[in-house]
């Protein structure tokens, strides 16, 4: 059916071809919306009424749609915004987590990825951009930091590496960058040069104009002092009475070496008998014997002359060399070196001191500047550090009870009387009306008369009683509060740690006097401010014994309310304070102080008499009873995390001649040699089979191996022939048998057991890394110690392991450089464990290596054991 234009005809009589039509209502609107009784009466309607009716439902109903639609598609379109936000950020919230972890166990490699993943997730959030810039430059350094040690050992390739990784991390690193350059020149060239203490001096860059190149040229061109090289070293052997040029004469023809002698020198005929000595020992003999020194004028000759004042002041040679200061701090450590070596030199020695270089310049003899080296390598030491522990423990208790009936303990009588009214023609008192005459008047009176006192009684008296209460209170106060700082300090520095707050505190006042027209400035108070909170203020002294003196104030101090004195308001501070000298071992833990107060107050208010009976005394008096106790301990712990080594290099005497003159005597080469290697095996690492610690040193030396495998780990290869050829070389040798030997038995909780891993079938083996995981539920790790295999020869052992957590320890054990490898079998290290549950723990080799003296890698084969605890 459709509606029309036409009013004036019905519904059911519309023709079938109407005009241009406006609403189809019988298919959409009528059978849709209306019931048939409804349908009915709009049969009637005229069409033009109808057809305006049915465009207002229509499109209320089509509006009706469009918003039911358009709210639907919203909330869609919200959930899904709020759920693709909510995915995003826990996205980059995870990786932040795992570049928490990861940071945790010290990987700030994968730490970095994980920060940067984050960030990019969400660059807009400052939390993860602040992670991921403050982890770039650990990351950077800390490969920095292994290029430098790979470089050092001689691994260019690996430490090449580790300053590429380090630029691509942190593209600005300029540490990197110059690592990196001078790493790749180095590697084309001839080995960096290497100071005394074995480190890389860098080159100087001065190649930027020609007149700097023609300087550097100039350097070049200038020459060392002249060194003795004798073509012969063997021992001298003389046994003759003849003249002095004679017997030099036959000493330089015995070594090779040319003898001149000072046109004023007069030889004298001396016994010399000497047996296979060397020839430096023999020169200086002769010299005693005749009165004579001799110096060295080229590489084969010596220039020989009268021993006195004059000749040494004329003839002595002189040179010029800079000492670069590398572990003073500050300007009283250069200037205690440079007053050394003037009290134990020459005093005409010059010696100036640049504090703005930490470096001192020398012009002196070569026996004096070689003398000076070693003086300042004696005394340029790096100062041990120390990490003081400090716990500040306070325990407090507070109980009170309160229990009893307080009966009231005063009365009040106050007379009551009854008003009287009195009629008189005037009155002075009370209240009295007048009327306009002056007749009577009638007062009210308030106060007690003579008359009245005769009729007093019971009803003539008020009287007021005090409250009484009934007392049930019980309160128990228990307060605990550990505070526990921790400051690392150089040994003989000052080193403060301050944690709370700053109190203005008044400490005085004056009156300027001064006005300023309309107003005048008074009185000024002047404020201090006082440190409230934890105060530390320590300054250690290492000593070479492994003790620590701790010259110390601890301080722990607060707020405790105001007071107002002479009107001004001033806090009240509470002071817990230990002020000391001691000296403790590393480790030893030790009280500084104690404070133990105990307090009971007893308080009783009640009826007297009554409220002392021993019954009645709860129900006629009430009782309040305070206990309070209080404990404090000052505990310090003192770690060494640095100390200075001594070798005996540092320690030994060396002889500077008689006199005035400074003149050294040259050890055997053979010897020299000897002394070098012990002291490199020293600052090496080695050594640590006796049980002591690893020092930071040692174990990078340890893990220098471990550090240029994880360099030159390539990417994953594609399988090829060169691969195929390699991987069947490596298996081609004999697999090293790693095992792991527990003890027989049962175990019981709490006791301590020996773990032995142990290597079969070693050939030139010389450092082996490996790791063992265990259950850190029933095992805990007590200590790591060398085994018998790899310090063969006697050689000491470079150990160095580490607790992963998770029951997871790392072990690196190596010999010396320059030592050959070990063969056969024995024990590589022993591991201590304690017990801690009952159960069976396992203890397997997770991850085993081994290489030979040639850096070559060696298979191995691993294994596993079980322990029983009960």
């Amino acid at each position: 059916m459709v509606l029309s234009n036409q009013p004036d005809q019905p519904l059911e009589t519309a023709p079938k071809l109407a005009a241009k039509p406006v609403f189809n209502a019988s298919r959409l609107l009528l059978p849709q919306v209306f019931e048939p009784s409804v349908r009915g009466h709009l049969e009637r309607v005229p069409r033009m009424q109808l057809r305006r009716i049915g465009r207002r439902i229509a499109m209320s109903h089509y509006s009706q749609h469009i918003v039911r639609g358009s709210f639907a598609l919203l909330l869609v379109c919200g959930f899904a915004g709020v759920f693709s936000a909510s995915a995003h950020a826990q996205s980059a919230s995870s990786w932040d987590k795992r570049g928490a972890n990861a940071e945790a166990r010290e990987d700030y490699d994968a730490a970095f990825e994980a920060y940067r993943q984050a960030h990019l997730k969400k660059p807009q959030d400052l939390r993860y951009k602040t992670h991921y810039e403050r982890l770039r430059f650990q990351a950077a350094n800390e490969h920095v930091d292994r290029g430098r040690v790979l470089r050092q050992s001689g691994d260019f390739g690996g430490a090449i590496n580790e300053f590429a990784r380090a630029l691509q991390i942190d593209p600005g690193n300029q540490a990197a960058s110059q690592e990196l350059d001078f790493t790749e020149k180095s590697s084309k060239g001839e080995a960096p040069k290497t100071g005394p203490q074995g480190q890389v001096i860098p080159p100087v860059g001065m190649e930027q104009t020609p007149r700097q190149k023609q300087t550097m040229r100039d350097i070049a061109s200038l020459g060392e002092p002249v060194t003795l090289q004798p073509v012969s070293d063997d021992p001298v052997t003389l046994h003759m009475v003849q003249d002095t040029k004679a017997i030099y004469q036959a000493i330089g023809k015995a070594a090779g070496l040319n003898v001149i002698f000072d046109p004023d020198y007069v030889s004298k005929s001396i016994p010399v008998d000497l047996t296979s000595v060397s020839l430096y020992d023999a020169l200086r003999i002769v010299g005693t014997l005749s009165g004579t020194f001799w110096k060295p004028v080229t590489s084969n000759t010596i220039f020989v002359a009268q021993n006195n004042r004059t000749k040494r002041t004329d003839l002595d040679d002189l040179a010029v060399q800079t000492f670069y200061l590398t572990n003073v701090s500050q300007q009283n450590d250069a200037n205690e070196i440079l007053v050394a070596l003037r009290n134990l030199l020459d005093p005409a020695l010059k010696i100036y001191l640049v504090a703005s270089q930490n470096a001192l310049i020398l012009r002196a003899t070569p026996s004096e500047l070689i003398l000076a080296e070693k003086l300042i390598n004696d005394l340029d030491r790096t100062r041990a550090e120390v990490v003081v522990d400090v716990a500040v423990l306070e325990v407090s208790r507070q109980k009170e009870r309160d229990l009893g009936i307080t009966l009231p303990t005063s009365f009040g009588l106050t007379p009551q009387f009854t008003n009287q009214n009195i009629t008189n023609n005037s009155s002075s008192t009370g209240t009295a009306s007048t009327n306009g005459s002056g007749a009577a008047t009638t007062t009210t009176a308030s106060s007690l008369t003579l008359n009245s006192l005769g009729n007093l009684n019971a009803t003539n008296f008020a009287v007021s009683l005090s409250g009484g209460t009934v007392n049930a209170l019980l309160s128990d106060l228990d307060t605990r509060i550990l505070q526990n700082p921790r400051i690392r300090a150089t040994d003989g520095q000052h080193s403060t740690l301050k944690i709370g707050e700053k109190i203005p505190v008044a400490t005085g006042s004056y009156n300027s006097g001064v006005s300023t027209g309309l107003a005048n400035i008074g009185v000024q108070t002047q404020f201090t401010y006082l440190d409230v909170g934890v105060n530390i203020d320590i300054t250690p002294t290492v000593h070479y014994d492994h003790e620590v003196s701790l010259k110390m104030k601890v301080e722990i101090s607060a707020s405790n309310g105001n007071v107002t004195i002479s009107g001004v308001t001033e806090p009240i501070i509470t002071q817990r304070v230990a002020e000391q000298v001691i000296q403790l071992k590393d480790g030893e833990p030790s009280i500084l102080a104690g404070l133990l107060q105990q307090e009971d107050t007893k308080t009783i208010n009640g009826t007297p008499g009554l409220g002392e009976l021993p019954f009645f005394k709860y129900f006629f008096s009430s009782q309040d009873k305070v206990q309070q106790s209080d404990e404090i301990v000052f505990l310090i712990i003192p770690h060494i995390v640095r100390e200075s080594i001594l070798t005996d290099e540092n320690t030994r005497a060396i002889y500077t001649g008689s006199g005035q003159s400074i003149d050294l005597i040259r050890r055997d080469p053979a010897k020299v040699e000897a002394a070098l290697a012990a002291q490199s095996a020293v600052q090496n690492g080695a050594g640590t089979a006796s049980g002591q610690s690893t020092s930071a040193a040692q174990a990078a030396q340890a893990m220098v191996a471990q550090l240029r495998e994880q360099a030159n780990k390539p990417l994953p290869p594609t399988i090829n022939q060169s691969t195929a050829a390699g991987a069947a070389a490596s298996t081609s040798a004999t697999p090293i048998n790693l095992s792991v030997v527990s003890p027989a038995g049962n175990q019981a909780v709490g006791s301590t057991f020996t773990v032995s891993v142990t290597a079969a079938n070693a050939h030139d083996l010389f450092s082996v890394p490996l790791q063992m995981q265990f259950d850190p539920h029933l095992l805990s790790l007590v200590d790591v110690d060398a085994g018998d295999l790899l310090s063969r020869d006697h050689q000491a052992v470079a150990l160095v392991h580490r607790d992963e957590g998770n029951g997871a320890v790392t072990i690196s054990a190596s010999r010396p450089p320059n030592a050959t490898g070990v063969n056969g079998q024995g024990t590589l290290c022993t591991l201590t464990f304690k017990a801690l549950a009952p159960g069976d723990a396992t203890l397997a080799l997770v991850r085993t290596g081994a290489k030979d003296s040639k850096q070559n890698t060696i298979p191995t084969i691993g294994s596993q054991s079980v322990v029983h605890v009960k």
